[in-house]
């Protein structure tokens, strides 16, 4: 906690540095206004350009007019010693028949016609998000009278009174346009531009930021308004189906396709221009003003050794407007529909279809089996005793029956009374709630000549829809900059974290937190309204006790969520540090040095009442030499088991930026230097007889020793050999709880440069350079440092003399790039491994286990892409778009290669593999329809699609047997998520193996068992990744009210669901599977498994590997939908309100659409995510 602690005094100080600077920065950039200016000029025959460039000398004013304008007004004469400066511009303006206006700093010129009738036009232009837009150009039809908009987004204008349009331009923006009608009536007219997201204009990749037409890299924006369109909790779910080449399928995100085995697979992270140690989810997705990525080599090599897997560069939210503190507020309420808990939805056998099951297997063993079950009530006589798995009332109905303790009329009593109970409801309305997700958010930022000044605070709370369970987070940021002179500015970034959350602990045993783990007839509650006890694995039955001294092992699911919990904190801080010297015109330096500390603890507590500590109290009960009973562990207190890691990252940067405009030629340069450290650390504690009231434990008692090497218990379920204490209680519970977290140190060390050079505005080349050093590697010199470079070109077709005769054509680029990108396995060293740490059993001395021999030729991963590009916009920027071929082929994939015994070893890991990914990008925009201001329609569809193919080129796969391989599924010439089937040959009807399920095996023979078998007995039935994603995404928008809806299609995969995998004929403990409704007899022969009297007596993996479970993976999904309103801003003038709006949003509607006929989501292989219903508010001063 004293980590914390210094970060909330750190987020203090830092909140009161901002009230500060806010307020002085505020009053600083009020000082003064054109109408209390003066200025001195005494002139004879001077140019109107010379005078404004003096006017703008003395105050500081810009001026905006037409070049061809300046150059036909006259000469004037000027006459003026500190006299006001609006009289001078009057008198100037008089004399040249020009009119002026000023609007902040800004004056526009335009000419003034005589007799002509004008009207006043003015109104605000704002983004989707409602934020004003400075220096908008606002622009008379085609003709050079223009104005530009201020600080608040006001424009007004003169225009002729009779009809026309006004056009509306500025970078970064699609261009809008206002027809107006005839009339000499004044006009308020708002305009909302809408983000060109194709077309932006700046294109931040981390180390520079470079504008869109020099790229030569394959890069998508999107920026903050598209953002702000849905409520995400995390930045990775804004990004589905807006970036073409992206996949976030189950949660795992890749940029065209998987380029490594066993490395890292997922894209890079660099927030502000930085890579992080901290995951995506850590981001406020409220701060963020732009998210580029980085998909081929021209535009991510610059990133070396990490870039082989796409990079994602995030800049977090900046203040725009000077003079005054912008501050932000929003509010979501997310509420989550109830998890459906209907057994036949989620494919089990009903109360009554299983009591029914379970009662014809019971009735034929009991009292039809015809001599093939020995003495059944002796057998269930002995289960009972015994302990060792639950009987279930219907068994224990049926044995009563047997001996006949119960009549036939109270068998059937029962059985009717069990078909009335559904303890998957009654669990669900006891243990779950409705679960509710807050979010709230508070932005400050603002700025002047000096300080830029942003604070965020944003804080989530979700009570995870079950009983004594929540997860909080607490993220606070602030980033400011100051002009420390003309020449240094310097920059700061402090972020902070912290989270909380609370679950249910582990216990090895018992699974009272699934719900499927109780037949569905089995009753919640006592008769008496308490709620049962449940019994599941080598803890006892409702029908018999252990004996003093021995506890009931019974769980008490209810109780259970209090009595074993398990609380998780989290604190992470980043402080981010640059200063940026203008040395000469066209050369800068910045130096950047970014630190991180991530502190994570879980304490695990389990209560003296936890069925975790009556399992082991019963554990470790032994006689002693005296005859007394005693334990060898404490009789009170609980377990509290505590685990800290500490993780510490640097990032140090020095980098030269140079960019210069020759006449025609342009050029951009950076060069710098990088050096990265990053070091984990961590340990283990355990307390036993823990009181947390008293804060005391009696661990100090306890000979560990012993406990170590007592495989089973010496008296508990001593009649079956003692309890496996060692496998059940040591091993999890107190073995795991002791030691240390693997210490994990590496230091890293880049060089690298790239060079941008642009002729005409027409002709691109670009080229990078990088080499990297890691302490990974690098027994063998050559591998030391590994050259990492990019090549691109680039050809702006639209700005060729050809082509300006055609108009339609606004944007037309083709560019070209290939590169080289590495990936780093953090698993693989160049020296020998080993691990250390526990006792010989014989010896009683330490000793260590080698895990992997030495290997100085270990390198980095390589990836070497072409990519060839088009991106275009089309009539006027209506339609935009790009389309990319792209061939990504990865070198030295790490995978393992088989070694003669004799070594020592059977394999290792070395650079070895290869793959490729190649495919198709496709991303269009079309704007339906364009609404210049609030009351016109809009209407916007981003359509994405991408095709990726990737193969396996070259690997040797040690693979022995079929099970090996389906767990090591590499084979050359198929993919990396290549699924490998056992090949279903039907149900035997043959004695000792009725019901059983038979597969092909060698020579077309057919065998129960195949594990052990070759490999190839197995079929090749796809892969599990989506060859195609598309995502389309439309938003229409009309006097206020906006409407979105996202959907997101993935296909060309497969996937294991619904297997149809055997039980033993005993096991009718849990919730059944619905197929076993269909189950195989010698009547009614099926493809199902028999259940029962013909269930296997030998269960294995073989069915759930099996190809009669796979089943086509395609499928089409409504993401999300959107519904909003932005109130007018006319209603809150002199409130001080800038912007309020409302948003309903539905996450994980029902899918539309899924290619298989078995009814399971494939992103769940089960029933569908839970809908989700938010409500959100949003609030601008």
């Amino acid at each position: 906690m004293k980590e914390f602690g210094r970060m909330k005094r750190i987020l203090f100080a830092t909140s009161l540095l901002v009230g500060a600077t806010l307020c002085g920065g505020t009053s600083t950039a009020m000082a003064q206004q054109p109408k209390h200016q003066t200025v001195t000029i005494n002139a004879k025959s001077m140019s109107v350009k010379q005078f404004f460039a003096e006017v703008k000398k003395q105050t500081g004013l810009n001026f905006i007019y037409s070049t061809d304008l300046a150059a036909k007004l006259p000469h004037i004469t000027v006459n003026a010693t500190n006299r006001p400066l609006r009289q001078v511009l009057d008198e100037v303006m008089n004399k040249v028949n020009c009119r002026y206006e000023i609007e902040g700093n800004i004056v526009t010129i335009t000419r003034r016609m005589a007799g002509e009738r004008v009207r006043n036009v003015s109104g605000v232009v704002t983004d989707e998000s409602g934020e004003p837009l400075i220096g908008v150009s606002v622009c008379i039809d085609d003709s050079k009278v223009c104005t530009i908009t201020d600080s608040k987004g006001f424009y007004t204008l003169k225009v002729p009174a009779n009809a026309c349009t006004l056009k509306f331009s500025y970078l970064g923006m699609s261009n809008a346009e206002l027809r107006l009608g005839s009339g000499r009536a004044p006009l308020s007219r708002n305009i909302q531009m809408v983000t060109d997201n194709q077309l932006s204009d700046v294109v931040v990749t981390g180390y520079q930021e470079i504008s869109k037409p020099k790229m030569t890299g394959s890069v998508t924006t999107i920026t903050s308004a598209k953002l702000d369109e849905r409520y995400t909790t995390n930045i990775m779910n804004n990004l589905e189906g807006r970036v073409a080449g992206l996949s976030t399928y189950n949660g795992k995100m890749t940029i065209r396709g998987t380029s490594s085995l066993y490395a890292e697979t997922t894209p890079l992270l660099v927030v502000d221009g930085v890579p992080v140690e901290g995951n995506i989810d850590d981001l406020n997705p409220y701060d963020i003003e732009s998210v580029n990525i980085l998909k081929d080599a021209a535009a991510n090599a610059i990133y070396g050794a990490r870039a082989s897997n796409g990079v994602i560069v995030v800049t977090t939210k900046n203040a725009k407007k000077a003079g005054k503190i912008d501050i932000d507020f929003a509010a979501n309420l997310t509420v989550y529909e109830k998890k459906n808990v209907d057994y036949a939805d989620n494919f089990y056998m009903t109360p009554e279809q299983q009591v029914d099951a379970e009662a014809k297997y019971w009735d034929y063993y009991f009292f039809h089996n015809d001599g093939e079950v020995a003495d059944p009530i002796v057998t269930t006589a002995q289960s009972i005793s015994m302990g060792t798995q639950a009987v279930t009332p219907i068994e224990y109905a049926y044995y009563q029956r047997a001996k006949g303790e119960i009549s036939e009329e109270d068998l059937q009593n029962q059985l009717a009374s069990f078909k009335k109970n559904n303890y998957a409801k009654e669990y669900a309305d006891a243990v779950y709630k409705q679960r509710v997700m807050q979010q709230y958010n508070l932005s400050l930022r603002g700025r002047s000549d000096k300080f830029t000044n942003n604070l965020t605070i944003n804080y989530k709370y979700d009570n995870s829809g079950l009983i004594n369970h929540f997860a909080n987070q607490f993220n606070a940021q602030y980033k400011g900059s100051y002009n420390v002179a003309k020449w240094l500015t310097a920059s700061m970034t402090i972020n902070g974290i912290y989270s909380k959350s609370k679950e249910v602990g582990y216990d090895n045993n018992s699974y009272y937190s699934d719900i499927w783990k109780q037949p569905a007839y089995m009753p919640f509650y006592n008769a008496d309204g308490s709620v049962k006890g449940q019994h599941y694995w080598y803890d006892g039955n409702d029908y018999m006790t252990f004996g003093s001294p021995f506890e009931d092992l019974s769980s008490n699911p209810v109780d259970e969520y209090y009595n074993n919990t398990q609380v998780t904190r989290r604190q992470y801080m980043r402080y981010h540090g640059d200063l940026l010297f203008k040395i000469i015109d066209g050369l800068t330096a910045n130096a950047q040095f970014v630190y991180e500390t991530n502190h994570n603890t879980v304490e695990w507590n389990a209560t003296q009442d936890s069925h975790v500590m009556r399992t082991m109290r019963n554990a470790y009960y032994y006689q002693s030499a005296d005859g007394t009973i005693k334990n060898y562990v404490p009789t009170t207190g609980g377990l509290l088991r505590t685990t800290n890691s500490d993780g510490r990252y640097w990032t140090a940067r020095g980098q030269l930026n140079y960019a210069k405009t020759f006449g025609k030629h342009d050029i951009m340069a950076i060069a710098g230097l990088e050096f990265r450290e990053t070091k984990l650390t961590g340990s283990k504690a355990l307390m036993l007889g823990y009181d947390d009231q008293l804060q005391t434990s009696s661990t100090h008692t306890i000979d560990f020793g012993t406990l170590s090497t007592m495989n089973y218990s010496p008296l508990f379920f001593g009649a079956s050999g003692g309890y496996p204490a060692s496998q059940f209680v040591f091993d999890p519970y107190i073995k795991e709880g002791m030691g240390v977290v693997p210490e994990t140190h590496h230091k890293y060390a880049s060089g690298y440069f790239n060079l941008t050079y642009t002729y005409d505005e027409k002709y691109n080349v670009f080229g990078s350079f990088r080499k990297d050093y890691a302490d990974v590697y690098g027994l063998n010199a050559k591998f030391r440092g590994t050259p990492l470079w990019s090549v691109g070109a680039g050809w702006l077709i639209h700005n060729e003399d050809f082509m300006k005769d055609i108009k339609w054509v606004n944007f037309l680029k083709l560019r070209a790039s290939y590169g080289v990108t590495g990936n780093i396995y953090q698993g693989a060293t160049s020296y020998m491994t080993a691990t250390s740490g526990e006792l010989n059993q014989y010896t009683n001395l330490p000793y260590g286990t080698i895990e992997s021999p030495a290997n100085p030729n270990l390198k980095w991963e390589q990836s070497r892409t072409t990519n060839i590009g088009i991106d275009f916009g089309l009539l006027d920027n209506r339609l935009r778009g790009s389309i990319d071929y792209y061939n990504k082929v990865a070198k030295d994939v790490f995978s393992y290669r088989t070694l003669d015994p004799t070594t020592g070893f059977t394999s290792m890991f070395v650079n070895m593999a290869s793959m490729r990914n190649r495919g198709i990008e496709l991303q269009i925009t079309y704007d339906w329809l364009r609404g210049a201001s609030r009351k016109n329609w809009s209407w916007t569809t981003n359509f994405t699609m991408s095709h990726n193919s990737n193969i396996v080129t070259d690997v040797e796969n040690p693979s022995n047997s079929a099970s090996q391989l389906i767990e090591r599924p590499y084979v050359k010439g198929k993919p990396s998520s290549a699924l490998w089937s056992y090949r279903f040959a039907g149900i035997s009807d043959q004695e000792g193996e009725k019901g059983q399920s038979l597969f092909y095996i060698e020579d077309g023979g057919k065998s129960h068992s195949a594990t052990g078998k070759s490999i190839s007995i197995l079929e090749y039935s796809g892969q599990s990744e989506p060859k195609v994603i598309m995502g389309m995404d439309n938003s229409v928008r009309w006097n206020g009210f906006s409407f979105s809806i996202l959907m997101a299609y993935y296909g060309g995969h497969m996937m294991r669901a619904l297997a149809h995998n055997e039980t033993f004929s005993s096991t009718w403990s849990t919730a059944i599977a619905s197929y076993f409704l269909n189950a195989w007899t010698p009547e009614h022969p099926t493809d199902i498994p028999g259940i029962g009297r013909y269930a296997s007596t030998a269960t294995g993996s073989e069915t759930t590997y099996s190809n009669n479970a796979i089943h086509h993976a395609d499928f089409l999904k409504i993401r999300n939908i959107v519904l909003g309103y932005d109130f007018p801003q006319e209603w809150f003038r002199g409130t001080g309100i800038n912007r309020l709006s409302l948003r309903f949003q539905i996450d994980n509607p029902k899918y539309l659409w899924v290619a298989n006929d078995v009814h399971v989501d494939p992103e769940t292989l089960g029933l569908r995510n839970p809908s989700s219903y938010i409500f959100g508010l949003n609030i601008s001063f």
